[in-house]
């Protein structure tokens, strides 16, 4: 009698550990998401699967993996066809009102990939930044002063130094060209002021322009780096205004709709959406950085598409979990500390080009 009692209080004890029999099989979903998950040789591999594999090894049931889209693996998590997601999952309030998550495993945030631009685009980009009315003010002063003291010039010298500053229009000429080399400082010396007033025309010219050239040259770097900043999309808040895609039922699809963004084209894949921004159908394209880089760098695109030093949207990763099991999440997020803990960590992010978000 004791035996049997035994035999059934160890069978409750297995039923109840994790919400499951031991003999039925967990269905853990999936979406590639390199690094984190993705099938290479026909064998699945990155940071999520080899955490749960190592979570399995202490298990006493059978689980298998199943394929989905990203979108069709949030509705299997929320309708309880799949048991555990271990694609990346961020932990929001809304998610956790529909399925149950694990602790966190590891914080990212989102970034923007934008394309290349071309040597003639960069090119452009330069020379626009010179067509500014400020810059093209300057270069009309530029232009009224060497004609005003190269007249001033030819007018005092062209008595007395006719060598150098012939009479009429040509004499103008003289010292329109005498006055542009003297206050570009390029001085080739073909002609050179002799009476005295001549001379304090130049003196006036040289140190004058040497103020006017410097000024106008830090105005220039000035416009051009400007240009260069707004070329590159320092701000994120340039791409309120631009075409912009992401994944649809991402967290950063609904970051971008409750930050106002106007424009946003949502894919149904990260490769979908990287090659749209490859072929210049939208401007930037908008997602976790990590699975962004990795991507990339899988489709080839990376003499293509970079990624701006742009950071928003922290977030927490953790394996999603049906609310059918009420003890699993429990017991696998004590793996999960267990592991973080644990000095083989940082070699395990490292294998996968990943480090701790604090770091």
């Amino acid at each position: 009698m004791r035996f049997m009692f035994c035999i059934a209080l160890a069978g409750l004890f297995s039923t109840s550990l994790f919400g499951v029999s031991a003999k039925d099989t967990l269905i853990v979903g999936y979406s590639e998401a390199p690094p984190f998950a993705y099938e290479e040789g026909g064998k699945l591999d990155g940071l999520n699967y080899r955490i749960w594999e190592e979570l399995m090894e202490e298990g006493s049931y059978d689980y298998k993996y199943v394929s989905f889209s990203y979108k069709e693996l949030l509705l299997a998590l929320e309708n309880g066809t799949i048991d555990v997601a271990i694609t990346p999952l961020s932990i929001t309030a809304a998610r956790e009102a529909k399925f149950q998550f694990t602790t966190p495993y590891y914080a990212s945030h989102g970034a923007v990939a934008v394309s290349v631009p071309s040597a003639w685009q960069k090119l452009g980009n330069s020379f626009r930044g010179l067509m500014n009315s400020n810059f093209l003010k300057g270069i009309f002063i530029l232009i009224l002063v060497i004609f005003f003291f190269g007249v001033v010039g030819w007018y005092f010298e062209w008595r007395h130094n006719t060598e150098h500053f012939r009479k009429g229009i040509a004499g103008v000429w003289d010292g329109v060209w005498w006055s542009a080399v003297t206050l570009t400082t390029v001085g080739y010396g073909d002609k050179a002021p002799k009476t005295v007033l001549g001379k304090i025309a130049a003196l006036l010219l040289m140190f004058g322009g040497l103020v006017f050239i410097s000024g106008l040259t830090a105005g220039i770097a000035s416009n051009v780096a400007a240009n260069e900043i707004s070329n590159d999309f320092s701000a994120l808040n340039h791409f309120k205004s631009v075409k912009v895609g992401t994944v649809t039922t991402s967290q950063i699809h609904d970051y971008l709709k409750t930050h106002f963004f106007k424009d946003v084209e949502v894919y149904s894949s990260l490769e979908e959406g990287l090659m749209a921004l490859a072929r210049n159908d939208i401007k930037g394209f908008m997602f976790d950085e990590e699975i962004l880089r990795s991507e990339i760098n899988l489709l080839a695109l990376d003499e293509k598409l970079q990624i701006l030093p742009i950071h928003y949207d922290a977030k927490f990763y953790g394996f999603g979990i049906s609310n059918a099991h009420d003890s699993l999440p429990r017991i696998l997020s004590k793996g999960i500390m267990k592991m973080r803990d644990d000095t083989d960590w940082q070699m395990l992010l490292h294998e996968y080009g990943l480090s701790d978000f604090n770091q």
